[in-house]
C-alpha cells in the first residue's frame, strides 16, 4: 500500500490559498507562505501508526507543496480549522483520481459533516483506538464513511514516531509528546469542545523516543526538544520527574504550560534540566477579560514576578495575547504594547479570538447574536474577524491588532527585549534574539497584509449581524493586490516596523 500522510496548512490572512505554485500563490510574501518553525509531530506519530510494509510519505504543507498527483493509493489528511477549506479541495482533487482519501484532526472530530461527499473516511476522535481497524479495512477494501472511537489512546502504547520521514528542513527541532489534555477549561479554547482527560505518557517512553533521533541530523535539531503539550506541567509530581530525567540527557528544551505551574521550585528545576524557552497562554492582561474566559487561574498582578522566576533561571518566556475578548477597552488595546514590556514576557505574539465550534466562547457569540453569519472556516486564523467585539467597535479591533503586532516589534522594542535577556545569560539572549528576530519578520508582514485588507474592503457595516463576506471581503481581487511582493520587503519591510 502506497501511502501520503499530509500536515494540511495554509499562510494566515489567505483562505483561498491552495499553494505556492497555484494561481494567486505567487503574491503570498514568502514569510508568511512558509513557516519552517514547527516541525510535524502529529505527521511522524500517524505514520507510525500505519504497516510498516507500507510505503508511506510525509508532506508537512509549512515546506513542501503538496502534489495532488503524487503516486499513491491512500492519503490520510490532518487539518485544523482555519485550513479546512484548503483540506477538503485536497480531498477533492485526490478523491477524483480515485485515491481513497481519510481525514481526521481536531476539526473534523467536531465536524465531521463538513467533509462529507469529499472523503471516504473521517476520524473523529484520536486516531489510536480506530486507526487498527481503520487499516484492516482499508486493506480489504470496504472503508466506513465514519470511525469514532467509543475511549481515549493509552498512551503508554505508542509507538516511537517515524523520524525517518521527517524533512529536516525545520528552523525549530522536531516535536515530542509527554501529556495529552489540560485539566483547564478556557472558553475559547478547542479542548474546552473536546473535553478529553489529561494523560501522561510514560516517562520512559519519552527519553526512547528522544535518544532515537537518527544521527544524521544537526547538532540542533538532536540537541533542542520541543515538548508539543498543551500543558506539560499541570500535573505537578510528574513534571518533576520529567525534569530529573532529562537532565542526564544533556539537551535544551522548550514547552508550553499554564501560568499556575510557574513556581520558585518549578522554574529551577526546569532551568536545571535544560527548559531554555517556555510559551505560557496569559492571553490578556485585563483581569475582567480572564475571568470571562473562564481563564481565573491566570493572576495579572502576579504575571511579572512569575515570568521573573523564569528569567532567574535562564528561561525564555513567549505569551500569545487574543483581542477582544470582553473585558478588552480600547484604552487597553492601545496600551497593551507598554503594559507587555512592564511584566517582561520575551516574545509577544497577537491574534483575534477564534470562534471555534461547540466552545462556550462561540455558544456566547451565538445566544448574543454577535456572530457572523455563513460558514466562518476560512477565516478560522486570527486575523480575521468573525464576531461583535463587546466593548469597541469591529474596525477599531481589527487595526489595533495590527498596531500591536507593528509597535511590538519595532526596532527599538526588540533591541530592548533581546538585551533584557542577556542580562539572564547567553544562551537566554540568544535565544531571545533568534525567536524576535523571526516573530519580528513574520508579525510585521501579518500587519502590513492586515492593514491592506482592511484599507481595500473599509469599514464594517453598521448593520448586525454581519456575513462572513464582510470579513473576508475580496481577497483575490483586492486584498492581494494590495499585498506587496516580498521583493519589494527591503524599505517597506523596514518601514513597517518604525513606531510614530
Amino acid at each position: 500500500m502506497r501511502a501520503a500522510v499530509i500536515v494540511v496548512w495554509r499562510p494566515k490572512h489567505f483562505p483561498e490559498w491552495q499553494g505556492r505554485s497555484r494561481p494567486g500563490g505567487e503574491v503570498v510574501p514568502r514569510v508568511l507562505s512558509y513557516d519552517k518553525a514547527a516541525a510535524p509531530y502529529v505527521g511522524i506519530h500517524l505514520a507510525s501508526l500505519l504497516p510498516r510494509h507500507w510505503d508511506v510519505q510525509l508532506v508537512h504543507e509549512m515546506v513542501r507543496e503538496v502534489d495532488v498527483d503524487m503516486d499513491v493509493d491512500v492519503v490520510f489528511l490532518s487539518t485544523m480549522d482555519y485550513a479546512a477549506p484548503h483540506a477538503r479541495w485536497l480531498a477533492q482533487q485526490f478523491h477524483a483520481r480515485g485515491v481513497r482519501v481519510i481525514v481526521g484532526g481536531l476539526f473534523p472530530t467536531l465536524r465531521p459533516e463538513y467533509f462529507e461527499g469529499s472523503v471516504d473516511a473521517i476520524v473523529v476522535g484520536e486516531a489510536e483506538p480506530v486507526l487498527p481497524r481503520l487499516v484492516q479495512d482499508l486493506e480489504r477494501g470496504r472503508l466506513e464513511p465514519v470511525y469514532k472511537s467509543a475511549t481515549t489512546a493509552d498512551l503508554a502504547l505508542l509507538p516511537p514516531p517515524r523520524w525517518d520521514l521527517v524533512e529536516t528542513d525545520f528552523t525549530m527541532t522536531m516535536a515530542y509528546e509527554a501529556t495529552r489534555g489540560c485539566p483547564f477549561t478556557c472558553s475559547f479554547c478547542v479542548l474546552s469542545a473536546i473535553r478529553d482527560p489529561y494523560r501522561r505518557r510514560p516517562i520512559a517512553n519519552i527519553v526512547r523516543d528522544i535518544t532515537a533521533v537518527p544521527s544524521g541530523w544537526s547538532w540542533v535539531q538532536r540537541k533542542y526538544v520541543t515538548f508539543w503539550d498543551n500543558n506539560l506541567g499541570a500535573d505537578r509530581q510528574y513534571f518533576r520527574e520529567l525534569c530529573e530525567a532529562m537532565v542526564p540527557l544533556k539537551r535544551f528544551w522548550a514547552t508550553e504550560t499554564s501560568f499556575d505551574t510557574l513556581t520558585p521550585e518549578s522554574a529551577r528545576l526546569m532551568g536545571r534540566a535544560g527548559c531554555r524557552f517556555v510559551y505560557v497562554g496569559l492571553e490578556s492582561l485585563a483581569d475582567e477579560s480572564l475571568s470571562g474566559a473562564n481563564k481565573r487561574h491566570n493572576k495579572v498582578k502576579e504575571f511579572r514576578q512569575r515570568i521573573r522566576y523564569l528569567h532567574d533561571n535562564g528561561v525564555v518566556v513567549m505569551s500569545l495575547f487574543l483581542l477582544g475578548l470582553d473585558g478588552d477597552s480600547a484604552p487597553y488595546l492601545r496600551d497593551l504594547p507598554d503594559l507587555i514590556d512592564d511584566i517582561g514576557v520575551d516574545v509577544p505574539v497577537f491574534s483575534l479570538p477564534v470562534p471555534i465550534d461547540h466552545t462556550p466562547f462561540r455558544k456566547d457569540l451565538e445566544s448574543s447574536d454577535r456572530l457572523l453569519s455563513g460558514d466562518l472556516c476560512g477565516g478560522m486564523d486570527g486575523v480575521h474577524l468573525l464576531f461583535r467585539p463587546r466593548r469597541v467597535s469591529p474596525d477599531e479591533l481589527e487595526w489595533a491588532l495590527y498596531d500591536c503586532m507593528q509597535r511590538t516589534y519595532s526596532r527599538r522594542r526588540v533591541a530592548r527585549r533581546i538585551f533584557r535577556a542577556f542580562r539572564d545569560g547567553l544562551f537566554c539572549g540568544l535565544t531571545s534574539a533568534g525567536a524576535n528576530l523571526d516573530y519580528r519578520r513574520h508579525q510585521t508582514w501579518l500587519a502590513r497584509a492586515g492593514r491592506a485588507r482592511l484599507a481595500a474592503r473599509g469599514a464594517w457595516p453598521e448593520s448586525w449581524p454581519a456575513s462572513r463576506e464582510t470579513a473576508l471581503a475580496s481577497h483575490r481581487e483586492r486584498h492581494l493586490a494590495h499585498v506587496p511582493h516580498e521583493a519589494q520587503a527591503g524599505e517597506q519591510a523596514q518601514g513597517v516596523v518604525e513606531e510614530v
